[in-house]
């Protein structure tokens, strides 16, 4: 009896954590999602430069999921995912880069990327602490994004209309 406890335990808790990773996904997938506020160590980005993500429709478990990277008319492709039974949110740039932006960098997003969504998007690029996800707001933070390493970087997202 014990030991069917045990195993009914594990399988709920397994099925539970698969259940909140494709909850979260499907909040995204199919949606748009506009970017309300971004900080990168302490400096907000100015409302302008603020980036509106349409997140493709997918299933998490049969593809990758994609999604567009909008600032302003241009846009840039990324992949997503969520991980650790949605602790975690990946973001990867899967855009090609038209030119070289290794010349001039000075790490500083409020300054090197306003107007270039395929810029902004990879220095943005990496994995995220998922602080708060509801059905219209999702909150997440790291401090090892590609363009900003060691710095945090705090994204929160609302749901479009």
């Amino acid at each position: 009896m014990k030991r069917i406890f045990i195993l009914v335990a594990l399988a709920s808790f397994g099925l539970s954590a698969c259940n909140k990773t494709n909850t979260f996904a499907n909040r995204l997938s199919g949606e748009i999602w506009e970017v309300s506020k971004l900080t990168i160590d302490g400096d907000e980005e100015e409302a302008d430069h603020l980036p509106v993500l349409h997140f493709d429709d997918c299933d998490i478990y049969d593809e990758v999921c994609m999604g567009e990277w909008n600032l302003g008319d241009e846009y840039a492709e990324f992949a997503w995912q969520f991980r650790s039974n949605g602790e975690s949110f990946i973001i990867s740039n899967q855009s090609d880069a038209e030119h070289d932006h290794d010349d001039d960098h000075d790490d500083n997003l409020v300054h090197d990327t306003n107007g270039d969504p395929i810029d902004q998007c990879q220095e943005l690029s990496g994995t995220y602490t998922v602080e708060e996800m509801t059905r219209l707001i999702m909150k997440i933070s790291s401090n090892s994004v590609i363009g900003h390493d060691g710095e945090i970087v705090t994204i929160e997202l609302k749901r479009g209309d």
